[in-house]
C-alpha cells in the first residue's frame, strides 16, 4: 500500500535539491524542518551539533536528519559548497527515524551537480523527474552507519575500540595494538564489518580525525599533533587530514581563531 501511495505522489513534489555556500566563520542557528534533510559537502567538512551530539560531515559522507530534528553547524574554516536534499516524509521513511551517516559515491556527487545545473537551466520537468528518480534509487542503496564513528558493546570488539581511540596509543601501529588479541585477524575483520560496517583501520583513522579536530581547536600546533598521531613528518599528517576532511589543518585552525 505504501508503495502505491508513493507512486501516486510524484518525486517533483517530494524531493528538493538545494545548494548553500558557507563563508568562513558562518554559523547556522539551531533549526529543524518538517521534511527530512540529507546533507553533504562538495568540498569541505562541516561540524554539526545535532540534538546535543557532535557529528562530522566530510565530503565522502552524508548526514540524514529525520523530520523535526534540531541541528546547527559550527563555525567553518573556509568557503564550503554544501548540499541539502530535502525529502518529504513519504519518501524519507526508508532512511530511518534517527540521525545516520551514509557513504557518498562519486556518481552520487556528480548526479547532484547535474541536477543543480539542470535546475538553473530550467530543464524539462520530465528530465528532472528522471534525475530525481535516479537520485532516490542511489539513496536507497547507499551504505548507512549509525555515526561517523560507530560504537559497539561486543565483548571482544569494545576493548579493542577503546585502545584504537586512545590518543596515548596513536603512535602505535594497528598491528602492534592487535598483537595480544586472542582471536584471528579474519575473525576480527568479520566482527568489525558486522558491528561497525567498517574495517578497524578505517575506524581508527576516523577516531584520529575527530581527535585532531578537537586538538586543533584547542590550540595544539600541527607539528605537535603530527607527532602525537604517529607521523614522522607534518606533511604526511596534513595529507591525511585533507584526504578525510577536504581542508588543511591550518584552514581549520584559522577558523578557530
Amino acid at each position: 500500500m505504501k508503495h502505491e501511495i508513493i507512486e501516486q505522489f510524484p518525486l517533483s513534489n517530494g524531493i528538493e535539491v538545494h545548494e548553500f555556500l558557507y563563508q568562513k566563520d558562518d554559523i547556522v542557528s539551531p533549526h529543524s524542518s518538517l521534511w527530512g534533510d540529507f546533507n553533504f559537502s562538495l568540498n569541505g567538512t562541516l561540524e554539526f551539533d545535532i540534538e546535543g551530539k557532535y557529528y562530522l560531515s566530510p565530503p565522502s559522507y552524508g548526514l540524514w536528519l529525520p523530520p523535526r530534528t534540531e541541528h546547527q553547524s559550527l563555525p567553518v574554516a573556509h568557503e564550503i559548497h554544501y548540499i541539502c536534499i530535502r525529502l518529504h516524509p513519504r519518501y524519507g521513511d526508508f532512511l530511518g527515524d534517527t540521525c545516520r551517516c551514509f557513504s557518498i559515491e562519486p556518481f552520487f556527487r556528480a548526479l547532484v551537480v547535474q541536477i543543480l545545473a539542470q535546475q538553473k537551466q530550467n530543464a524539462s520537468p520530465e528530465y528532472l523527474e528522471h534525475l530525481r528518480q535516479v537520485l532516490f534509487d542511489q539513496l536507497k542503496q547507499a551504505p548507512a552507519y549509525s555515526h561517523y564513528l560507530p560504537q559497539s558493546t561486543h565483548p571482544i570488539l569494545a576493548p579493542i575500540l577503546a585502545q584504537l581511540a586512545d590518543p596515548e596509543l596513536f603512535n602505535l601501529s594497528l598491528q602492534q595494538i592487535l598483537l595480544n588479541v586472542s582471536v584471528s585477524e579474519r575473525h576480527l575483520l568479520r566482527l568489525s564489518q558486522h558491528e561497525l560496517q567498517l574495517s578497524l583501520s578505517e575506524w581508527r583513522n576516523r577516531a584520529k580525525i575527530i581527535f585532531a579536530i578537537n586538538q586543533i581547536r584547542q590550540g595544539m600546533t600541527i607539528k605537535q599533533l603530527a607527532y602525537v598521531l604517529g607521523y614522522h613528518h607534518s606533511s604526511s599528517f596534513i595529507e591525511f587530514f585533507k584526504r578525510y576532511t577536504g581542508q588543511t589543518p591550518i584552514q581549520l585552525k584559522n577558523a578557530s581563531i
